[in-house]
């Protein structure tokens, strides 16, 4: 492999970004040392010049062009959409049967999901949201709330890593309910982490039925970074508020099976109308 120079740090990041642009977009920190002769600790400064002047965006482990969409936190996201993050919850506790085991990503509407699993008898709950932790705590019923364990992830109240994923390696669940920041037909669902796409991913292969849920806002959406496989045989749950357009391309694909529930119409629909 031929070593690119650069004459000074200023010429190895304008490099940079070239590279990265030419890779795609994106690029490991263990590259672009290979690529340059450089340490990986030259890189990381590199990087975090690029990220703190707005040219990239620092990933795990690498770097994307560009700027993510900021992250909100769980509080801001919980009243964004929330009439369809309800109407989705609601359609999503009628799959579930008395005494099931479920495996519970963490999200918004997988935590308002909690509040109407919290009334169904005798469940087990595996899940590494926050958010629905709390709300079994001060359920008045029998469920069986089981706490993932791992890293804490603030912006999101979730836990994440080996030991989260240990525990769900230790069940076979009767559904697995996934959350998403973005849903393709395609490429599938996204996170903003790999941590965290990993461990949605292990939860639909440790589960006899995986059912995602994701408000419409969310659907064909491109701007995340990282994407997992929609795992065969699934089930999205999604709202109607995008319009036919949007849903077609999931009613179209034959992998998984598409949910849509209907919203009430608001006060300003019906004057629109």
């Amino acid at each position: 492999m031929m070593i690119e120079k650069a004459g000074s740090a200023g010429q190895r990041r304008d490099l940079i970004l070239e590279q990265i642009r030419s890779n795609g977009g994106s690029i490991q920190v263990e590259d672009l040392s290979r690529h340059f002769g450089v340490s990986v600790a030259t890189v990381r400064r590199d990087l975090d010049y690029l990220s703190q002047n707005g040219l990239i965006t620092r990933t795990y482990g690498g770097a994307v062009i560009g700027n993510l969409r900021a992250e909100q936190t769980l509080r801001e996201r919980e009243v964004t959409h929330a009439p369809a993050k309800d109407a989705i919850a609601r359609a999503a506790a009628e799959l579930v049967q008395p005494g099931a085991t479920v495996l519970l990503d963490a999200g918004t509407t997988t935590g308002q999901l909690s509040r109407y699993l919290a009334r169904i008898p005798g469940l087990t709950v595996l899940t590494n949201g926050l958010n629905a932790l709390n709300v079994f705590a001060e359920a008045d019923t029998d469920i069986h709330a089981i706490a993932l364990g791992g890293s804490l992830r603030p912006t999101n109240q979730s836990t994440i890593g080996p030991i989260a994923e240990s525990v769900v390696r230790s069940v076979h669940a009767d559904i697995a309910f996934i959350g998403t920041d973005c849903l393709d037909a395609h490429r599938g669902m996204s996170s903003r982490t790999l941590e965290q796409n990993s461990l949605k991913t292990l939860m639909a292969l440790h589960s006899r039925r995986t059912v995602v849920l994701a408000d419409s806002s969310k659907l064909n959406a491109d701007w995340s970074t990282y994407w997992a496989p929609l795992p065969d045989r699934c089930t999205i749950i999604t709202d109607d508020a995008a319009g036919r357009d949007a849903l077609r391309p999931f009613e179209k694909a034959r992998n998984f099976d598409l949910s849509v529930v209907e919203l009430e119409a608001t006060d300003e629909d019906a004057k629109a109308s």
